[in-house]
């Protein structure tokens, strides 16, 4: 059975090979094999991301300080009015950092934990707007493969990487944060994310896209031998949690049935 989403044959050897080989690293943001798990084709081109850090007169000289981070992957840049060039999962992560500052304040000389890597992109964001105690990823090897190669490429500090949820003793964070990947793991390692690590979380972010995987009952009961948790099912187990308004989600995420689920926002 599989563990989630993205654990595929062709996905994994493709973040092996790309965290090894030069000259797949290169491109690796736009490899199709890459791609189908980590998409750089965001919706509405990620413009409505952008209208949303508008609308919250967001400080857009923020993206001079991070143009490097799109030189890393060769990922496709493109224009945003007062943003410049940007790719726009890179815009997708600032709307997601913008979240978070304006929901838990400044994470300055905290530690956070992010369920699902990704490349590292929304690390490496949040690395260049706070100086955080502690970052841990955690997700499949061959993926933080890639996130600790790029990680490193763009010298974002303090970053550790874990494969190995069953060995990974409960630790206290100030914040877990998760796009979509919580949502899109096997109910069993659901159970495990929230005994090691929601629960030990005095803060959480977490974007759910219960309304995606409630479509395709079969897919998950045939590939994960059964049904995920859904976010009705999963704020009863965290107690804390809430699912904040539509006021926060841009036009894709709420096209997509996305639910914002967070604690510990004072």
């Amino acid at each position: 059975m599989r563990t989630s989403i993205s654990d595929l044959p062709h996905y994994r050897d493709f973040c092996r090979h790309a965290a090894n080989d030069d000259a797949a690293f290169v491109g690796f943001r736009e490899d199709p094999s890459y791609r189908w798990v980590v998409s750089s084709d965001i919706p509405h081109d990620a413009r409505d991301f952008y209208a949303m850090l508008e609308e919250r007169n967001f400080d857009f000289g923020f993206f001079d300080g991070i143009r490097d981070l799109d030189r890393v992957g060769g990922p496709r840049l493109l224009p945003y009015e007062r943003a410049g060039l940007v790719a726009p999962q890179t815009m997708r992560y600032v709307k997601a950092m913008s979240d978070i500052e304006r929901l838990f304040g400044s994470l300055d000389g905290k530690s956070v934990v992010e369920i699902g890597a990704g490349f590292g992109g929304q690390c490496a964001v949040l690395s260049r707007r706070f100086r955080l105690a502690r970052y841990t990823l955690l997700d499949l090897p061959e993926p933080l493969m890639v996130a600790r190669r790029y990680l490193e490429a763009v010298g974002a500090p303090d970053v550790a990487c874990v494969a190995d949820l069953h060995g990974l003793a409960p630790t206290a964070h100030d914040l877990v944060i998760s796009a979509y990947g919580l949502s899109e793991v096997a109910r069993p390692f659901q159970i495990e994310y929230v005994n090691r690590v929601l629960r030990w979380a005095r803060s959480g972010y977490l974007l759910w896209n219960s309304e995606q995987m409630r479509a395709v009952p079969n897919w998950h009961r045939h590939n994960y031998g059964g049904d995920v948790i859904y976010a009705d099912e999963m704020l009863s187990l965290m107690p804390d949690a809430r699912i904040l308004g539509q006021e926060w989600l841009s036009v894709s995420e709420r096209e997509y049935g996305t639910a914002m689920m967070v604690w510990g926002t004072g």
